[in-house]
């Protein structure tokens, strides 16, 4: 065969050469249009995605900060408690007078208060840790 084809210029050809053109423009309107969607598609994953690591990121942020909202919490309880018991202990008159008699050197009518050398290195301590204060 030679490299040489001529076409011949009958009806059936010039029709056929037409739906090929028409095919063809077809296709590049569908590639545009699958282009179009495509990228539209693609923009749309890829916001998500960024949404996605910001929700991840606010999350992480809020679980640390929760964290340390239930430490905080935990101590106050925990102070709470210990409040409760030094009321009660201010309420209890047992307690009142053993405080009174260690603290203060009160005592009962007949007893009688006898202060040692070392006591007397401790009383001055307590007088000066109570001046701080």
């Amino acid at each position: 065969m030679s490299n040489k084809v001529e076409n011949i210029g009958n009806q059936y050809t010039s029709q056929e050469n037409k739906k090929k053109q028409r095919q063809k423009m077809k296709m590049r309107v569908v590639r545009k249009r699958i282009a179009v969607f495509g990228g539209i598609l693609l923009a749309a994953i890829l916001i998500l995605i960024v949404l996605l690591v910001i929700q991840k990121h606010s999350n992480d942020q809020d679980a640390v900060e929760r964290k340390h909202k239930e430490a905080q919490f935990q101590k106050q309880q925990d102070e709470e408690i210990a409040l409760k018991e030094k009321l009660n202990n201010l309420n209890d008159k047992d307690y009142i007078e053993k405080v009174a008699r260690d603290d203060y050197y009160l005592s009962n009518k007949g007893e009688v208060i006898f202060r040692l050398p070392g006591d007397n290195k401790s009383s001055k301590s307590k007088s000066s840790d109570d001046d701080d204060n």
